[in-house]
């Protein structure tokens, strides 16, 4: 998909993200079952690496490795090695859908940095909304001290968040030519320093059960939920303001517990329900625009 299709048609392309990511924490959370975790980030991240770059050398796209190394850096400690790592670990411990609503702080976070790193402004309705953000993900950390969710893995959750916001708005001040080479280069030495990490930490390639669920899952991860949704995101950060764009993604967490629920029968709480809907809430005031005389 090309990144002009994409800025012409971006509400088909968006509610096609949505949907990707959506899905994307419970599939994840089948392919957990068959490989250890670090493996399993970094082996996605490598293969949607690895497509991508076929996909710009087909394309005859430069690099541009003399105006974008900073960013490119960045993008893989925070967009690959801290945020698909993390993010990995969490959905281990958590169930999918929580795993996704605590990720989902991301738009919240980028929200503060764009204004600081790139001057896009923080309203008073967006300060509200990154409030009401927080105290939903408080409401989700408080159910989880009682043992029923990982205080551990919602820890993974916000630094994944976190990760993922930094890579972003880093993406956004660097306007890279190539979008296909600014995803794949750092996911294919972020995803090699992932699965470096986990063999370190004593995961095994014996570990992975190779049947044809883990490779249709795995396939799936790399060419779906990591080369076409990242190729959508940065396409429409590109094309928009960062905070607002993010904001747009307020509907990934609620696809997220559904599918969660229906496909992978984890339970829906009231507490859970209550601080998902402020985290949505948040998300939408920060995406708001502001009213007009």
């Amino acid at each position: 998909m090309s990144r002009s299709l994409i800025t012409r048609h971006p509400h088909q392309a968006l509610a096609l993200l949505i949907l990707i990511w959506g899905v994307g924490y419970p599939i994840m959370k089948v392919g957990l079952a068959y490989c250890p975790p670090l493996l399993f980030a970094g082996l996605r991240a490598i293969g949607g690496g690895l497509l991508l770059a076929m996909l710009a050398l087909r394309r005859g796209e430069a690099p541009d490795l003399a105006g974008t190394w900073p960013a490119l850096t960045l993008s893989a400690l925070f967009n690959v090695l801290l945020f698909f790592g993390l993010s990995t670990l969490s959905v281990k411990l958590l169930p999918a859908g929580i795993a996704s609503v605590v990720l989902y702080l991301q738009p919240i976070f980028i929200a503060g940095l764009a204004h600081v790193w790139l001057g896009e402004r923080l309203t008073r309705t967006k300060l509200a909304g990154l409030l009401l953000g927080f105290g939903g993900v408080a409401a989700i950390m408080v159910h989880g001290i009682d043992g029923v969710l990982s205080p551990l893995g919602l820890a993974y959750g916000v630094g994944s968040a976190a990760a993922w916001a930094i890579g972003t708005v880093a993406f956004k001040r660097a306007a890279p030519r190539s979008i296909l080479w600014f995803i794949s280069l750092p996911f294919v030495i972020g995803g090699s320093l992932i699965v470096l990490g986990g063999l370190l930490l004593g995961e095994r390639w014996a570990d992975i059960a190779w049947t044809p669920t883990f490779v249709l899952v795995l396939g799936y991860g790399a060419a779906v939920g990591l080369s076409l949704s990242w190729t959508l995101w940065l396409a429409l950060v590109a094309a928009g303001e960062a905070s607002r764009m993010a904001g747009n993604t307020f509907l990934v967490p609620l696809v997220s517990v559904v599918a969660g629920t229906l496909f992978l029968g984890e339970p829906l709480t009231v507490m859970l329900a209550a601080g998902g809907a402020a985290v949505i809430g948040g998300v939408y005031l920060v995406n708001r625009l502001p009213a007009t005389p």
